[in-house]
C-alpha cells in the first residue's frame, strides 16, 4: 500500500479501529459540513439561475448543482470503499473493463505472473496499445500529486514505487517481444481507489495513475498502434504467461 496511515497516534478516538470503522466515524462526522457546502452551492445556482433567466429555471440549476455536488461525493466514497474492505480493487476494476472496455474490441487477461516480479493483474491489448493494469487501495486522506514531472505520494517523492512498477512493464514488454520475435510496449497504468487524487489523473515518473470510472475513456482515446491482426497475435502470446497462484480472477 502506498502513502500513509489513517490512523492518527494523538486522537484516540481511532487508536484501534478498524480501517471500515474509522472511515464511518469521519464520514459521520463530516456530513452536517458536506451538507452546508451542497446548500450553499444549491442557493448560489438558485441565485444565478433566477437572475439570468427565472425562477423556475434557477430551480433545475440549483437541483441540478447538488445532484451533481452529491454524486462527487458518491464517487468519492465508493472509491474509498475498496480500502474500507481490505481490498485491492481487482474485482471492481475487472468489471469495468468487461463492461466499457472489452465491447469495443480490447482484449483482456487477468491474474498472470512475471517469474521473480510476482502478478499482473489486468493485460489490456487493443487498438491503442497494451497496457499493464495494476490496482492500489489508500487511505482516504492519501495525497498523490506531480510536479515538476516527479510523482509525490504525501509530499514524498515516489520515484521507487513508480521504478519498481515500470521494471514489471519492461519485463512483460520483454516477454512478449520474445514470443512474437519483436518489440512489443508495455504501458504500466495504476488504478488508485481511495486517496485525493488531483485532477482524477497524475501521470508522472513513466506511470499513469487514474481513477476507475476515467479507464475506459482513457484506454479508447489514445492513439491507434495496432491492426486487428497484430492485436490477435500479441493476444495469444499473452496468453502463454502464467497464470498467478494470488490471482483472484484468472482469464
Amino acid at each position: 500500500m502506498i502513502g500513509k496511515s489513517i490512523y492518527v497516534a494523538d486522537n484516540p478516538a481511532f487508536v484501534g479501529g478498524s480501517p471500515q470503522s474509522i472511515h464511518e466515524q469521519l464520514w459521520a462526522q463530516g456530513l452536517r459540513r458536506r451538507l452546508q457546502v451542497r446548500g450553499a452551492i444549491a442557493a448560489a445556482a438558485l441565485v444565478i439561475g433566477t437572475w439570468v433567466l427565472s425562477l423556475w429555471w434557477g430551480l433545475l440549476l440549483a437541483l441540478v448543482a447538488a445532484g451533481a455536488d452529491a454524486l462527487w461525493h458518491w464517487r468519492k466514497r465508493a472509491a474509498e470503499s475498496v480500502w474500507r474492505k481490505g481490498q485491492r480493487g481487482e474485482r471492481r476494476t475487472a468489471r469495468i473493463l468487461r463492461a466499457f472496455v472489452e465491447p469495443r474490441g480490447f482484449r483482456v487477461l487477468h491474474g498472470r505472473n512475471i517469474p521473480g516480479r510476482g502478478q499482473l493483474d489486468h493485460l489490456v491489448i487493443g487498438s491503442t496499445g497494451v497496457l499493464l493494469i495494476e490496482n492500489r487501495a489508500v487511505p482516504p486522506e492519501t495525497e498523490i500529486a506531480e510536479y515538476g514531472g516527479t510523482l509525490y505520494v504525501d509530499e514524498r517523492p515516489g520515484k521507487k514505487m513508480a521504478a519498481e512498477f515500470r521494471e514489471t512493464a519492461r519485463l512483460a514488454a520483454e516477454m512478449l517481444g520474445k514470443r512474437l520475435d519483436g518489440e512489443v510496449p508495455v504501458e504500466p497504468v495504476l488504478v488508485v481507489y481511495g486517496g485525493d487524487l488531483r485532477r482524477g489523473r497524475v501521470s508522472a515518473e513513466g506511470i499513469t495513475m487514474l481513477r476507475a470510472h476515467r479507464l475506459p475513456h482513457w484506454i479508447r482515446n489514445r492513439r491507434i498502434r495496432y491492426t486487428p491482426e497484430e492485436i490477435a497475435a500479441i493476444y495469444e502470446a499473452a496468453h502463454s504467461l502464467p497464470i498467478s497462484r494470488q490471482a483472484l480472477i484468472v482469464r
